[in-house]
């Protein structure tokens, strides 16, 4: 919370003068030279605003500094209160008192301190042996010998392995569960650091090998969706998500943060419902769009960006693969035709 307070002190006033004078001067400001030509009296139109945290900040500094001014002294009968009358701050630079009349006092700390460097560089000092702490009683030690180990018969085998084993402790660590493994790692996965923990996926594009012989697309779909939640866990909270700016990022405006999480949380539908508000042909500039919005990216100042086109593209080809995509027909036709050359 904050007050709104005048701006009455003397050195608010002088502050704020300062302020709209070199404003004037580096900018020729015709409404800041009329405020100086009517201050103080222009003074008035402006509001201090004072947040209550800072208040107190303040208050503490001001308490402190009264509290270190408080302490004094009586030197023949006069009493001398000294901003700085610390010893250890007066004894700093030289031994010369800090208050004249005073004779030179030992602080506790200083008397255990050699006189001077030269004589504790000659001397030599033999080590502080370190006190001996009483040795604790030998107390026996009782060896408990293993549990005998029995032998199961298994498929009519009696335990023999043919000299050959496999290293499983448990049946269920024989099976390999591929789907359980996948949870196992996306609920490991950090979407709060996950810009600093994953790395951008830079494998998109097929073997020129492979695809040589045929027609399909010449991205690799397969390897970019397995890690695309990765991915999208690289998407960071950013204050200012310059990606979803039609000036600076996507010209659509598409709610790129939004969708991105909702793609790390799973959630395909609602992933889809954030993109095609902005967006209504997300199956091209997935492909085509040369994302503009991966150079607007925040992350990408100072790392790769997060990979937006892979993850938007994703989305309408998994509603695409689920039936989610239906045609949706005028109600009036205009009974004109476009032709895209």
């Amino acid at each position: 919370m904050v007050d709104l307070l005048p701006v009455e002190a003397a050195e608010d006033l002088a502050f704020l003068h300062a302020t709209i004078a070199e404003f004037v001067s580096a900018t020729g400001s015709e409404v800041g030279q009329a405020v100086l030509d009517t201050w103080p009296v222009s003074a008035t139109g402006f509001v201090k605003v004072f947040p209550h945290e800072y208040q107190r900040a303040l208050q503490e500094l001001k308490d402190e500094a009264e509290a270190a001014n408080s302490f004094s002294v009586t030197v023949n009968g006069d009493c001398i209160t000294s901003p700085n009358l610390d010893i250890r701050n007066a004894y700093a630079i030289d031994n010369t008192p800090a208050v004249p009349g005073m004779r030179h006092v030992v602080l506790p700390a200083e008397a255990l301190e050699p006189d001077s460097d030269e004589d504790s560089d000659d001397e030599e000092k033999s080590p502080k042996q370190p006190p001996k702490m009483p040795l604790m009683p030998k107390m026996p030690v009782k060896i408990i010998a293993p549990p005998p180990v029995k032998i199961v018969e298994v498929n009519g085998q009696n335990g023999h392995t043919n000299g050959h084993t496999n290293g499983v402790k448990d049946i269920e660590d024989s099976i390999n569960d591929v789907g359980m493994k996948k949870k196992k790692r996306e609920n490991l996965l950090d979407k709060t650091r996950g810009f600093v923990k994953y790395k951008r996926e830079t494998k998109l594009y097929r073997d020129p090998e492979e695809r040589q012989h045929d027609w399909e697309e010449i991205f690799d779909f397969k390897n970019v969706r397995r890690g695309l939640k990765t991915q999208a866990a690289r998407c960071m909270d950013c204050g200012v998500p310059f990606c979803h700016s039609t000036s600076h990022g996507c010209p659509l405006g598409n709610i790129i943060p939004k969708f991105n999480d909702l793609v790390f949380h799973n959630d395909w539908k609602e992933a889809l419902n954030q993109l095609t508000q902005t967006n209504n042909f997300p199956e091209f500039t997935g492909r085509v769009c040369p994302a503009p919005c991966e150079g607007a990216c925040v992350l990408g100042i100072n790392e790769p960006p997060v990979t937006i086109k892979n993850i938007e593209c994703t989305i309408i080809d998994n509603a695409f693969d689920n039936g989610w995509i239906k045609a949706t027909a005028p109600r009036n036709r205009t009974g004109k035709k476009v032709a895209i050359v």
